[in-house]
């Protein structure tokens, strides 16, 4: 618990009387002050000014912020720095650093009752949700001691902590084409290797759009992000066989549909010549040219895809079903025709083979032929929705992990956009509105559900530049790897504070010491090979056993709160 107060005497007093409460046990400690109430530990870190209290929420995950706005005599000094300290807390640049307000607790009392009243209205407006009155003692220093007080205040702070909702767990995965299928990899394979005692297979539920549907599903029915990385360098050892990502083969070509629109021209040909002749003119010659810009479809079918998949999940054990899965998959389409976003998966949706929901929700136009399903054409998840987090959060996710590879290169120098072609500009046009979407519905969210504990994974500025070169392109997947691993490493370092203490309330340990190792080698290797992506080059690709739920270790019954 992170003590926010006006000085050294009022925390000593507060603190000593806490201990004299009864069922407190005080616990040895060197450096601050740590009391046991019915099993739980909670340790008292003071600090007396915005900056000490941003600096520790920065680098410590704590449980409870209590701020002592308790009469003193520079109260309305107090009051101002905690105004400044509350505004530089909700205006976070990065949301997801953002000190959730529902666990802040503050303490107040004052001479003026109606000033008192003033102030906790404030404290309201502003989002915090508990606050504890004092009664207030003319004549009395801050300091004074207080025990009923002070066994409210601990008995209130345990019971906030312990209240805490721990929910499921989840990964959502966007979109991004065959190079996000590569930086999702990547990204999760380097979770993975900082989770020592489980891995990102256990997470309760995970949901997939387009590049992240192909990689969220296999992770759903057991092959592991060793396995995955494996088949596309083409490594024996896993349980899935080499794949490649290639568009160019004749089987990807979309032959029916060609032939279906060259008859479709045929016919609408012949009529406009006959219609010419009878005296159609230029209103024939419209028609023709509106006409014949639905006759260029789509050039590939996303058939065989499917067919890939369906192999692996049938070789898993799985049967291709969504209800048979050991965690929750749920995967983003767009239905074509009523531009609505459907997740297969979900209640109604369920029975849908999960090969066939991923080949949907993958079928991005203008590459690949939309796909039908009981009489509904289907597209590329990502039309409808950028990620599924929301979705998460409404099945009961706390804590989320989202990756989304599919984000604009953003240059400092002007004009580099301009000097580009038209196609790379619709393409980044395209990312922006995207992640523009994906941002705001973010944010709003987590302001929503401030319960909600939430990593987003984005690839860094310079992958970016890569990534956007071509989407479909399969040959660079060692240098998208390096880079998806070292920003998803970094992002995990800036957040490891908190993203430590929220996998331990799921049971979860991490420890980056392995994947330290690996980027360490990543950053100094010239010619990447696979065996850069093991810590010293020793390939061990992990498997876990097919189609066995997880087997987490609860959350320990004892916790710190700090």
């Amino acid at each position: 618990m992170l003590y926010v107060g006006s000085g050294q005497r009022c925390f000593e007093s507060l603190v000593s009387d806490m201990r004299s409460a009864p069922g407190v046990e005080p616990v040895g400690s060197e450096v601050y002050p740590v009391l046991r109430l019915r099993n739980r530990e909670v340790e008292l870190i003071p600090v007396w000014d915005t900056r000490g209290a941003t600096a520790s929420l920065r680098s410590d995950y704590v449980n409870l912020l209590l701020i002592d706005l308790r009469w003193c005599e520079n109260f309305e000094d107090r009051v101002a720095e905690i105004r400044k300290l509350l505004k530089e807390i909700d205006h976070a640049e990065d949301v997801e650093q953002r000190y959730g307000f529902h666990r802040i607790v503050a303490l107040v009392s004052g001479p003026d009752a109606s000033r008192v009243d003033d102030l906790i209205i404030e404290l309201g407006a502003t989002g915090v949700r508990h606050v504890l009155r004092q009664d207030f003692v003319p004549d009395a220093p801050p300091w004074s001691s207080d025990p009923e007080f002070a066994e409210r205040v601990l008995r209130y702070a345990v019971d906030l902590a312990m209240s805490r909702r721990i929910g499921k767990t989840a990964i959502c995965a966007s979109g991004g084409g065959i190079t996000g299928i590569y930086f999702e990899m990547a990204a999760l394979k380097c979770l993975d290797d900082c989770l020592t005692n489980c891995s990102v297979n256990d997470f309760d539920m995970m949901f997939g759009i387009s590049a992240g549907a192909v990689v969220t599903s296999l992770l759903a029915v057991g092959y592991t992000t060793d396995e995955l990385i494996a088949a596309i360098a083409g490594v024996p050892g896993g349980r899935v066989p080499p794949l490649s990502l290639s568009l160019l083969r004749l089987s990807h070509f979309n032959h029916e549909d060609m032939r279906w629109r060259l008859k479709s021209a045929a016919r609408t040909g012949v009529r406009a010549f006959w219609e010419t002749l009878q005296g159609g003119g230029d209103e024939t010659a419209d028609k023709l040219f509106l006409e014949y810009t639905s006759l260029v479809g789509a050039p590939f079918h996303s058939a065989e895809f499917e067919v890939m998949l369906r192999r692996l999940l049938l070789l898993s054990g799985s049967g291709n079903d969504f209800r048979k899965l050991p965690v929750g998959l749920y995967v983003g389409a767009s239905d074509q025709d009523a531009r609505s976003h459907v997740l297969f998966g979900a209640e109604g949706y369920d029975h849908v083979p999960i090969s066939k929901a991923v080949q949907a929700s993958l079928s991005v136009n203008p590459a690949f032929a939309s796909v039908p399903i009981e009489g509904r054409y289907y597209e590329d998840g990502a039309i409808t929705r950028t990620s599924n987090f929301i979705e998460a959060i409404q099945r009961n996710a706390t804590l989320v992990i989202t990756l989304d590879p599919f984000v604009p290169y953003v240059s400092k120098l002007p004009g580099v956009a301009h000097r580009r072609g038209v196609l790379y500009n619709i393409d980044q046009d395209i990312r922006t509105i995207s992640f523009t979407r994906f941002e705001r519905a973010r944010d709003a969210a987590l302001r929503k559900n401030p319960e909600v504990s939430s990593y987003t994974f984005l690839p860094s500025n310079t992958l970016r530049r890569l990534l956007s070169t071509n989407p479909m392109d399969h040959r660079p997947y060692l240098e998208i790897w390096r880079g998806s691993y070292l920003s998803a490493l970094k992002r995990i370092d800036q957040l490891c504070h908190r993203l430590r203490g929220d996998l331990a309330e799921q049971g979860m340990l991490l420890d980056t010491t392995k994947a330290e190792l690996v980027a360490e080698q990543l950053r100094k290797t010239a010619k990447l090979s696979f065996e850069d992506f093991f810590a010293d080059r020793q390939v061990d690709i992990r498997k876990r056993t097919f189609m066995q739920p997880s087997q987490l270790p609860p959350p320990p019954v004892r916790a710190t709160v700090r």
